[in-house]
């Protein structure tokens, strides 16, 4: 009738009708998705928050870097606390040292500190009291950055990319390196034939159901073996492992310990002590403090916490 009356134009009233169904549209579309809205507000809160803090002063200052670096480490009478928790010691007055090409495993039980001396060391945390020496250098002062590049470190839960074998052996690695650097750090991983045996060798494309637990570990192993550092850890990465790969990763450390050209220091940090029977030194650990400390067979002759664990994990096997 409007229009026939002259008072609104056809032109107009089907403008009016497409808006009208936006608007509507819209507005169910803000209904449904409001729940997801809000969670992004709230994300891009906590994003904002991030990035506003302060970077840590480790990074502010730039310490300390050595000319040359033999992988002498020690711990002197180190204890630590979280902020959160002061009046809970995690680790109370810890000493030891690990000489320059020695292979020396960290044992205990659960909650006992062990990842927590690598979380020092890494300085991921500093110490509460006491100090720990990079060849006779406290480790506070030393650059954060030039420290880290020195560590090869292999988690329990190593990360592979989605990309092909070569690239992830040789992410993180700052230097020109070839294939054959490639495929030597895969063989001192005991990784090379397993991926010589893919269809399409080191080029092939990382995916979840493609390898194993043990393949990944062992491929994060060769990752952090061709960057040569002079200090390997090695945090439960053996906890996950079925009997050829726990096989291979003892291969692993015999191989670590009779490469006289690289001089490495090695830390272990094991729940199955299978592993680590062949280690220089093993450090017992409990409640945060260090119980015993010798070599598999001294250690087994004392019949203290170290033959207990032994026994208990040899008796489960059966």
């Amino acid at each position: 009738m409007s229009i026939l009356a002259g008072h609104i134009t056809a032109e107009k009233l089907t403008k009016f009708i497409l808006y009208s169904e936006w608007l509507i549209y819209s507005t169910w579309w803000v209904g449904d998705n409001i729940s997801n809205l809000m969670q992004s507000v709230g994300a891009s809160e906590k994003v904002f928050n991030l990035m506003d803090l302060s970077p840590s002063s480790q990074f502010i200052t730039e310490g300390m870097r050595l000319q040359s670096l033999t992988g002498h480490l020690e711990f002197v009478n180190v204890s630590f606390h979280y902020p959160s928790r002061p009046t809970v010691s995690v680790v109370q007055h810890v000493s030891f040292v690990v000489n320059p090409s020695e292979v020396v495993a960290i044992v205990g039980l659960s909650g006992s500190g062990k990842s927590t001396l690598v979380n020092l060391l890494l300085r991921l945390y500093e110490p509460t009291s006491g100090q720990i020496l990079i060849d006779g250098v406290p480790h506070k002062d030393l650059d954060v950055m030039w420290w880290r590049e020195r560590i090869g470190y292999v988690g329990q839960e190593p990360k592979l990319f989605r990309m092909d074998i070569s690239s992830n052996i040789r992410y993180g690695c700052t230097r020109d390196v070839k294939q054959e650097d490639i495929e030597w750090a895969a063989k001192q991983a005991y990784a090379h034939d397993f991926i010589s045996a893919l269809p399409n060798g080191y080029e092939t494309l990382v995916d979840d159901d493609l390898l194993s637990g043990g393949q990944k570990q062992r491929i994060a192993i060769a990752r952090a073996i061709l960057r040569d550092p002079k200090i390997l850890i090695l945090d439960e990465a053996t906890s996950a492992l079925d009997a050829e790969s726990e096989h291979n990763v003892k291969g692993v450390l015999r191989s670590v310990r009779s490469d006289s050209a690289s001089r490495r220091s090695v830390i272990v940090i094991a729940h199955r002590l299978s592993t680590i029977q062949a280690a220089d030194r093993i450090v017992v650990m409990d409640r945060g403090q260090i119980v015993e400390n010798g070599s598999h067979r001294e250690l087994l002759l004392k019949d203290g916490l170290y033959a207990r664990l032994t026994r208990k994990q040899a008796d489960s096997m059966e």
